[in-house]
């Protein structure tokens, strides 16, 4: 039987890349059910062959380029920690610096309603009601399986002020009053989002230019007689114009804020309707 320590040795080598090492402790500890800690102080200790074959399975699916989270089932957002599978979009940083700008703006109400639009895993829904427990947040998605995963990661005693809706964009809540929007759709230009095997397309395939579901999720808006005071948007690289060129259009006298991300690039609207 290999020991922990050679196991370890042996699955770095294959992947022999920059992360190797602490890709490779990641997935041993999610095997083991050892914390990083336990993990190094039993580098002689000698792994099971249950544990050693899953192990190498693990390494397998990773080499293929199967990404690290879908694997241990596991994505930190916001100092959370969330169960993802290959029936959402694992959830990006970037996607915090939307969060942190909500709850800002959330703050600023008594009891705010805010609508999570492309919920997937539930990360945004959850953050959300989490740190603005006086808000009342519904969370909505077109997909049945990410609606049920959204679920399972709202199951916290934090979470009881969440609404989980089946819905394309705003469809089915009509005449739902949100003082706050916020939407993470998909955005990837349809040539790019086919490079990646292992997310859902439904939740990257943004159109031939990327901007179909923001496009439709402003015209459902526009046509709402009760509009939200903020629509907060992520969109993607070089972005930003067509973005804010659409929210101007469509809304006269609407101020938009762009923030970037961590690169930094622009990534965020920050619109006052």
């Amino acid at each position: 039987m290999p020991t922990i320590g050679s196991a370890l040795d042996r699955a770095s080598a294959r992947l022999n890349g920059h992360s190797a090492r602490s890709d490779t402790e990641v997935l041993l500890r999610h095997v083991t059910g050892l914390s990083r800690t336990e993990l190094l102080l039993k580098l002689d200790r000698e792994l099971d062959q249950e544990s050693s074959t899953t192990y190498y399975q693990l390494i397998d699916r990773f080499e293929a380029g199967e990404p690290l989270q879908y694997l241990t089932g596991h994505m930190e957002f916001y100092g959370l920690d969330f169960y993802v599978n290959r029936s959402v979009l694992i959830p990006r940083p970037e996607t915090e610096i939307m969060v942190e700008k909500a709850i800002e703006i959330g703050k600023r109400y008594p009891t705010p309603i805010i609508a999570d639009v492309g919920s997937g895993s539930g990360a945004v829904a959850v953050t959300l009601a989490k740190h603005l427990p006086q808000s009342r947040v519904i969370a909505l998605d077109v997909s049945t399986a990410a609606l049920e995963i959204a679920r399972r990661n709202a199951a916290r005693p934090e979470c009881t002020n969440i609404e989980f809706i089946k819905s394309d964009l705003l469809g089915a809540v009509p005449d739902r009053h949100f003082d706050i929007i916020c939407a993470n759709l998909p955005y990837v230009p349809s040539a790019e989002s086919q490079s990646n095997r292992f997310e859902p397309q439904l939740a990257l395939d943004g159109g031939p230019d990327g901007l179909n579901a923001i496009h439709r999720l402003i015209r459902q808006m526009s046509s709402r007689e009760d509009k939200p005071e903020w629509l907060l948007l992520e969109f993607g690289t070089g972005q930003a114009p067509a973005v804010k060129s659409i929210l101007d259009k469509t809304f006269p006298g609407s101020q938009t804020e762009i923030l970037r991300d961590f690169i930094p690039l622009d990534r965020i609207s920050v619109t006052k309707l």
